[in-house]
C-alpha cells in the first residue's frame, strides 16, 4: 500500500471526458472514452507525479453507474500502473461507497480520493467512525481524504486528523486547500498524512513546510502540466526565487477564472469553470457539462475561458519540463 512520503510530484485531477449530447437529462453513455485514453496517456508522458479522477471535476455525482465503471476501466487499463492513481468513490451512504471501493480496489486502482457522504452534515465522531470502517473493510487500499468544507459541510479540523490517523491508519494523503489549518492538522496527523495543496498555494505550503510539501493537486493540469511542474521542481530544489515566480505566472492565469463572490460563488459553478477552462486551453476536450450543472452566467464562462487561454501560454513558456 502507498505511504505518505511515496506522493511527490503533481496529480492531476482529469475531467470524465463528456460526449456530445451529455447534458440531455435523457443522456446515456456519455462518457467519451477514447478523449479519456489519449488524455490520461498524455498527462503520464508529460510527467505528471500521479492521477485523481472522479471528483468534483470528475462529475463524480452526475455518472450513471454504468458510465462510472466504464470510465473506471479505461482509466486504470490506460494508467497500467505507470503512476499512482486515486480513483474517486464518494456516495451518498457508506455501503455504496464500499462497493466502489471494492470496484475499483479490484480494478487496479492504488487508493481512493474519499468524501463524505453527501446528505447530512456529519460530526467529528460520525466522520472519524465513517472512515475508520471503510478503513477496517480494507485495510490493504490507500485513502486520500477529500477535505473540502464547502461541498461537505465539514470542515476537517485538527481533532478530526488526530482522531482519524488512530482510527483509519489507510488514511494516507489528503486533497486539502485551508492554508491557516495547514500546520495543526499536520501536528494533529502525528506526520501521518501527507496533505497535497492545490497548485496555486503549493508555494505558500512549501515555505511552512518544506520537508513535507513534497506533491500539490492540480485541476489546471488538465490544461497541460507544464508550469505546475515547472513549480513543483523548483520547490523540490528550494530555488525560492524561482518558484515564486512561476507561482505568480500561476496567479496571473488565475486572475479571471473566479466568480466575484469568492469560495461560495465558485462552490456553485466549480465543474462548469473548470471544464470551460479546460476545452479553452485545447490540452484536452472535456465536453459538455452533465445536469445539473450545465448553467453558468456568461460573464463567468468567459472568465474561465481567458484563464484556459492564458494557461495555454504559459504551457508553452515552461515546455518542456519534467519532475
Amino acid at each position: 500500500m502507498l505511504g505518505p512520503s511515496d506522493l511527490k510530484g503533481v496529480y492531476a485531477i482529469m475531467a470524465t471526458p463528456a460526449k456530445e449530447g451529455a447534458d440531455q437529462l435523457d443522456a446515456r453513455d456519455t462518457v467519451d472514452l477514447d478523449e479519456a485514453a489519449r488524455a490520461t496517456d498524455q498527462l503520464i508522458k508529460d510527467g505528471v507525479g500521479g492521477l485523481i479522477v472522479l471528483g468534483t471535476t470528475g462529475e463524480c455525482a452526475t455518472l450513471l453507474e454504468d458510465e462510472y465503471c466504464a470510465f473506471v476501466d479505461c482509466f486504470l487499463s490506460t494508467v497500467n500502473k505507470r503512476v499512482p492513481t486515486f480513483v474517486g468513490t464518494t456516495a451518498l451512504g457508506s455501503r455504496a461507497v464500499a462497493e466502489r471501493i471494492k470496484f475499483v480496489s479490484e480494478r487496479g486502482a492504488d487508493g481512493t480520493l474519499l468524501g463524505l457522504p453527501m446528505w447530512q452534515p456529519l460530526t467529528v465522531p460520525m466522520a472519524v467512525e465513517y472512515y475508520a470502517s471503510l478503513a477496517e473493510a480494507f485495510p490493504d487500499f490507500a485513502i486520500m481524504v477529500y477535505a473540502n468544507a464547502n461541498a461537505f459541510r465539514f470542515n476537517f479540523p485538527p481533532p478530526f486528523w488526530r482522531q482519524a490517523v488512530d482510527r483509519a491508519p489507510t488514511i494516507i494523503a489528503a486533497k486539502y486547500g485551508d492554508v491557516g489549518a495547514y500546520l495543526p492538522s499536520l501536528a494533529a496527523s502525528k506526520g501521518r498524512v501527507n496533505f497535497l495543496p492545490v497548485d496555486g498555494v503549493a508555494y505558500a505550503y512549501a515555505r511552512l513546510s518544506p520537508e513535507t510539501m513534497t506533491a500539490c493537486w492540480s485541476t489546471a493540469s488538465s490544461m497541460g502540466p507544464q508550469p505546475t511542474l515547472a513549480l513543483m521542481k523548483a520547490l523540490r530544489e528550494e530555488d525560492w526565487q524561482k518558484a515564486k515566480e512561476i507561482a505568480d505566472d500561476l496567479r496571473w492565469a488565475s486572475e479571471t477564472f473566479s466568480p466575484p463572490g469568492g469560495q461560495p460563488e465558485f462552490a456553485s459553478y466549480n465543474i462548469q469553470l473548470e471544464k470551460t477552462r479546460f476545452d479553452a486551453a485545447g490540452y484536452m476536450k472535456a465536453g459538455p457539462i452533465r445536469q445539473p450543472y450545465n448553467v453558468i452566467p456568461d460573464a463567468y464562462a468567459e472568465g474561465a475561458r481567458e484563464c484556459g487561454r492564458r494557461w495555454a501560454e504559459l504551457v508553452k513558456k515552461y515546455a518542456p519540463v519534467t519532475a
